[in-house]
């Protein structure tokens, strides 16, 4: 019988293991947080908050499940569900280079730049969009570092701190009370949909309310990189680790070409291995909750806040409340506005880091089995018994090759940084790529879609781990919910431009495969 060990045991505090959702904050305080919402409740009022708590609460759960299976078996979600799904490799590479590859996070913080330091109006958006392409080319010097995930944690903590800290400044310099109280009863105006309400702009406010679609699935790396659960051990040293990480096994970094660090399974069976599981996913839940729950709530109601109170209702859309926003502050206490924007500037040049740093990763592992012969073959840590009568197959039995990797996710991102900047030179000659408000709409629809297609599948990994670790009935409930929130929203949102039978083809094909997957394969 082949040796197993024990679950690793959480050794370290809330406080010292808090990381990965640092960084996904940071990725997920950008357009929904700083432009999406406030424009929505400038032109709609704050009753329009209330769909934030329910989305949040979906996202929650879903980035959870995401969380689980890294936690559980170490190995990277999204190079499990693109495995004999070829057709979701393509979605999912569609959606990164579609969705993500335009800068509109890095052209929004150039153009806030240049709204601070009172740029002639003639001029702003070319001084915007020569700023962006100077942060861009300054933002691929990050990803020439051995430690990215470090540097991504160390620049997310410092700047959330910073950014989130003005806003609340602000939020307290222009505080009134009736306002504030209308927002809070607004995040309870459950189904309010006011006329002439733009659906794609909500749809886009639904997504990235926190963050929806390939995005979320990046969690798995960073997870990964500070070391959860399975991959908490061994450890290595830092100066012999390939991402520069204590407490990474050299083999978990993408770079190494394989997951394939740990050759003894790991067993799931004994109390032990259970006690020590439970602490890490009720750790993974408080982690979450505590940064990407009440982190994004906290950041949507105040910007909300002040897109209601700086502005007469109507008077502004996209980045013209940003705009608007800077230039009323500023005329309320001298650089107060200023102080301001550069929070914003901070909060999307954190939000474009991060996702450049996503699309390398996510892509290599996309395009990974298309270029790299022994994926399929590839080892992975995995646990003994994956049912209880032992005859479902071990993940990753074969071994793989151990050999240089032919896709490079450091490479990638800087690849996609330098991408950016072209697209930012066409933007000067082509007047539609200078509205960043219109990228982030885009995005963001294309991420809802994303987030209608995915989740039923995470449940059918998550429920081939052993039965300890697998999903409760109400979370698998609410994973549902997700799918079926966002795919609504989504047909809603394109019922403008295709007819019905259109939609529901697409409606029937798609539930039918979510419907298939679950029965069949759970």
């Amino acid at each position: 019988m082949q040796n197993t060990k024990q679950f690793p045991p959480l050794t370290k505090s809330l406080l010292a293991m808090l990381g990965p959702s640092v960084v996904f904050v940071a990725l997920s305080l950008n357009g929904g947080e700083m432009l999406l919402w406030p424009s929505l409740v400038a032109n709609f009022g704050l009753k329009i908050l209330w769909p934030i708590p329910i989305i949040l609460l979906l996202q929650f759960v879903v980035n959870i499940e995401i969380e689980r299976y890294t936690l559980v078996t170490g190995k990277r979600v999204e190079t499990a569900l693109v495995q004999n799904k070829a057709w979701l490799a393509v979605v999912f590479a569609f959606t990164v280079v579609i969705a993500l590859m335009w800068p509109a996070w890095m052209s929004t913080a150039g153009n806030i730049i240049a709204v601070v330091f009172g740029v002639p109006a003639g001029l702003e958006r070319n001084v915007g969009l020569a700023l962006a392409i100077i942060l861009l080319g300054l933002s691929v010097l990050v990803f020439k570092k051995p430690n990215i995930y470090r540097v991504l944690e160390n620049i997310s903590r410092w700047g959330l701190s910073l950014a989130l800290s003005i806003i609340l400044i602000v939020v307290i310099a222009k505080f009134n009370a009736g306002v504030f109280w209308e927002g809070l009863k607004g995040l309870v105006n459950f189904g309010y949909l006011p006329q002439g309400l733009p659906r794609f702009d909500f749809v886009a406010a639904l997504a990235y309310g926190g963050v929806a679609g390939v995005l979320n699935l990046v969690q798995s790396e960073w997870i990964a990189d500070k070391g959860y659960g399975v991959n908490s051990s061994p450890v290595i040293p830092e100066a012999t680790s390939p991402r520069g990480l204590s407490g990474i096994h050299p083999t978990h970094n993408l770079d190494s070409g394989s997951e394939a660090g740990m050759t003894e399974p790991t067993e799931l069976e004994s109390q032990e291995s259970i006690s020590n599981f439970k602490k890490w996913f009720a750790f993974i839940n408080k982690e979450h909750a505590l940064l990407f729950v009440l982190a994004n709530l906290f950041s949507i109601f105040l910007l909300s806040y002040l897109g209601r109170i700086l502005l007469p209702m109507g008077t502004a859309q996209g980045f013209g409340v940003l705009k608007a926003e800077i230039i009323a502050l500023n005329h309320f206490f001298p650089y107060l506005g200023t102080l301001f924007g550069l929070a914003g500037t901070l909060i999307f040049i954190m939000a474009n880091l991060t996702i450049l740093d996503a699309i390398g990763r996510l892509m290599a592992r996309i395009l990974q089995p298309a270029f790299h012969k022994s994926f399929v073959g590839a080892s992975f840590p995995v646990l003994h018994n994956f049912s209880e009568g032992g005859s479902r197959p071990q993940l990753g039995s074969q071994t793989g090759d151990q050999g240089q990797p032919l896709l490079d996710s450091s490479k990638l991102s800087i690849v996609a940084a330098l991408l950016g900047m072209a697209i930012l030179f066409l933007s000067l000659f082509i007047p539609a790529f200078k509205q960043p408000f219109f990228l982030l709409v885009l995005s963001a629809c294309l991420s809802a879609f994303t987030m209608w297609l995915y989740p039923p599948l995470l449940l059918q990994l998550n429920y081939a781990l052993p039965k300890v670790a697998r999903p409760s009935f109400w979370r698998a409930l609410l994973v549902i919910i997700c799918t079926i929130g966002y795919g609504f929203v989504t047909l809603w949102a394109l019922s403008l431009y295709l007819p019905l039978w259109i939609l529901i083809l697409v409606a029937t094909v798609i539930t039918s495969y979510h419907i298939k997957t679950l029965w069949v394969k759970i």
